[in-house]
């Protein structure tokens, strides 16, 4: 099967809106950690490749550290584009994924909402920016 991040972080993105809508901060959460993971992966694949990708696998610290340094010194001109440590503040790096498997009632409505809010917020400004350089299509939404 093929693998497609920008697809998967937007329908991650739907996903972790509708659930904090209906109060499961849990799954919220969860996805929210997809939307992020997912949106550095289409970075990486546009500027690196998809072996690169592949290489952090869940890990959100070493895509949002190692990842996105070495975007730095390949691509200069990114450096002012790339979110610095925008999950600092939140849970998103907490227990990414294995939190797929804790018990429930671990997070509560303002670390669900703040969450979700800040992979909203990595998500467009990513990936707009990317579709607007012409380095992904929009299609492909």
């Amino acid at each position: 099967m093929e693998e497609s991040f920008i697809q998967a972080a937007g329908r991650h993105l739907h996903d972790a809106e509708v659930l904090l809508a209906r109060h499961r901060w849990d799954n919220a959460v969860y996805l929210a950690g997809y939307v992020v993971e997912c949106t550095f992966k289409v970075l990486v694949e546009q500027c690196i490749d998809n072996k690169a990708c592949q290489k952090f696998g869940h890990n959100l610290t070493e895509l949002e550290g190692k990842g996105t340094e070495r975007l730095r010194i390949i691509y200069p001109i990114l450096d002012s584009q790339l979110p610095i440590s925008r999950t600092n503040g939140t849970v998103l790096t907490d227990y990414h994924p294995q939190r797929r498997y804790f018990r429930s009632d671990l997070w509560n409505e303002k670390e669900a909402t703040d969450a979700v809010e800040r992979a909203a917020e990595i998500y467009n400004e990513i990936i707009p920016r990317l579709i607007l350089d012409g380095r992904i299509s929009s299609e492909e939404l």
